[in-house]
């Protein structure tokens, strides 16, 4: 690990009051929280008027387009926070309302550690439910991202009790989007992700019929052909596959990023969920061009509007960091990353794409997925 990061020692200093409505879900999910424990889920209300999940209302995947429920193909583009379990000081109802006032930004993902969940679930639960009532207050979409580095098989069983109780709570929620396994590594695509991936969507699927769930892919979530090759067909139960995406993570001073993706972006439904502007490690030097060829090249490729969320809402002192150093809780002073990713995030201002129409895909995807392995990977 890097720094002195440590895990949160209770509830109460784990999770931050939200302001306005969020305030209400708290103190409701407060009544509903276990003996001895924190609290739990906090109810779902209507999508705040003007808000973008009040214009787009709940998405959907048709073909390889991520889907307004107007039929428009849309693109989100947002912020993914640093794992929930450090740098407390960064989760703050304020740091969503700047997120939208200032960046644009219509998605934030919410990173819920895999390694540490067991040990304390109830707390996870609670900040799950607290930071998904800021997206609610502003707006905006919000991913519920397992968020592990391993053969996510390690934590089989405890990733079905999580993904019962998210999908039993948040069931065709229009903000929520399900990652179950954010970066598989030491971990075959048939052998491991497949069927880690076809059990928990059977178990998702008999609380959650609808609510879009991405998958993480080889390597770290980089080696997306092998989706490409052999996509998820039917869960473990036998039901027909719907509503699923696959994610590319990449780095953009270690990673081909679009040289990565543009084999395979005709192929299967994309979700970029993690991307920094630094090398993989979360640190060294950036690359601003590569960066932004790949931003493009998401939204002007002519087979899909790939969403994405940038990596990350902290203020450590790394440079994929979207904040300055020691700044976080305070004004939010955005780095050099978030500078970046405020004009990215904006730009178009539209989400949607009326009139467009996706380009025929491509021949098969490739027999072999580009070369290449992510050393010194480390962004604790």
């Amino acid at each position: 690990m890097h720094g002195n990061d440590s895990l949160p020692p209770s509830c109460s200093s784990a999770i931050p009051l939200p302001q306005g409505h969020g305030v209400m879900r708290s103190l409701a999910a407060l009544l509903l929280a276990g003996l001895g424990g924190c609290a739990l889920f906090a109810p779902i209300g209507a999508p705040v008027s003007g808000g973008h999940v009040e214009r787009h209302g709940k998405l959907h995947v048709e073909g390889l387009q991520l889907t307004d429920s107007h039929g428009q193909a849309i693109q989100l583009r947002g912020v993914s926070f640093f794992w929930i379990l450090w740098h407390e000081e960064n989760l703050k109802s304020s740091a969503v309302s700047f997120m939208r006032r200032n960046m644009g930004t219509s998605v934030i993902r919410i990173p819920v550690p895999a390694k540490d969940y067991a040990n304390r679930s109830s707390t996870y639960d609670a900040q799950v439910s607290t930071m998904l009532g800021w997206a609610r207050d502003n707006g905006m979409y919000a991913i519920i991202d397992w968020h592990m580095e391993d053969n996510p098989q390690k934590y089989h069983d405890v990733a079905l009790e999580f993904w019962k109780r998210m999908a039993s709570t948040y069931a065709n929620d229009p903000h929520v989007f399900y990652e179950i396994c954010n970066e598989p590594t030491g971990a075959g695509w048939s052998e491991d992700i497949v069927p880690y991936a076809k059990d928990v969507i059977a178990e998702i699927r008999k609380r959650d019929t609808s609510t879009v769930i991405i998958v993480g892919t080889p390597e770290w979530s980089r080696k997306i052909g092998y989706a490409a090759r052999d996509p998820l067909k039917e869960d473990a139960s036998g039901r027909p596959i719907r509503n699923v995406m696959y994610t590319y993570h990449g780095y953009a001073s270690t990673h081909g990023m679009k040289a990565d993706v543009e084999p395979y972006i005709d192929k299967i439904p994309l979700f970029c969920t993690e991307w920094g502007v630094s090398e993989a490690n979360g640190s060294g030097r950036q690359d601003w061009a590569r960066s932004r060829e790949f931003v493009d090249y998401l939204r002007d490729n002519p087979y899909q509007k790939v969403s994405w969320t940038q990596w990350s809402w902290v203020d450590k002192r790394e440079t994929s960091a979207l904040l300055q150093p020691g700044t976080g809780g305070l004004s939010w002073q955005l780095s050099a990353a978030g500078d970046s990713n405020a004009v990215w995030a904006s730009k178009p201002s539209e989400l949607t794409f009326p009139g467009w129409t996706p380009a025929p895909p491509r021949e098969a995807a490739p027999e072999r997925t580009p070369e290449g392995t992510r050393t010194g990977r480390q962004r604790n």
